[in-house]
């Protein structure tokens, strides 16, 4: 190999090595994508968080009302506790899933109430059932319009479904 050819190759290789690693100012500019990035993200991840947690309570209030369809069709009546109905709920981020107005052979209401650690995180629920004069069981369930707003029951109708009152809207099942 050419001495000349050799020195020139590793002048040439000493200069690309030189050249290796980022500015500060690319750097910065990096970091501070990154950070617009999160700050937008953020508010959306925070969001799902509690839609995540406030999908125990539909859950619980629509096995409630399906338990209560089912208590219904064997008993002429609907249940006057929760502890008639075979069925359990989890209450992880909810303190409990009651029975607000007691059965009757007409309908029932159900609340769910966020636990004491989330109260201003989570909206709060109510469901009812009934059965209508043709037979037709409907069911409903109403979450508040904010998390700090204080539950409103679902009223039972005599129609094909039940009604949330003013302060809530409707669940879709």
């Amino acid at each position: 190999m050419n001495s000349t050819f050799k020195f020139k190759l590793i002048q040439t290789l000493n200069k690309k090595n030189a050249n290796k690693g980022f500015t500060l100012i690319e750097l910065l500019v990096v970091v501070i994508i990154i950070g617009v990035l999160a700050a937008i993200a953020l508010p959306n991840l925070l969001g799902q968080v509690g839609r995540g947690r406030q999908a125990e309570a539909r859950t619980n209030l629509g096995v409630v009302n399906r338990a209560q369809q089912v208590f219904r069709l064997e008993n002429l009546t609907f249940a006057t506790a929760m502890a008639d109905l075979p069925v359990t709920t989890s209450t992880t981020y909810y303190a409990a899933v009651a029975l607000n107005a007691p059965g009757d052979a007409t309908s029932a209401v159900h609340t769910a109430i966020a636990g004491s650690n989330y109260t201003n995180d989570i909206r709060d629920y109510s469901s009812a059932v009934n059965q209508t004069t043709a037979g037709v069981f409907s069911a409903i369930i109403c979450e508040t319009n904010s998390p700090t707003a204080t539950v409103v029951l679902a009223t039972p109708a005599s129609a094909t479904t039940g009604i949330c009152p003013s302060g809530s809207r409707t669940v879709g099942q």
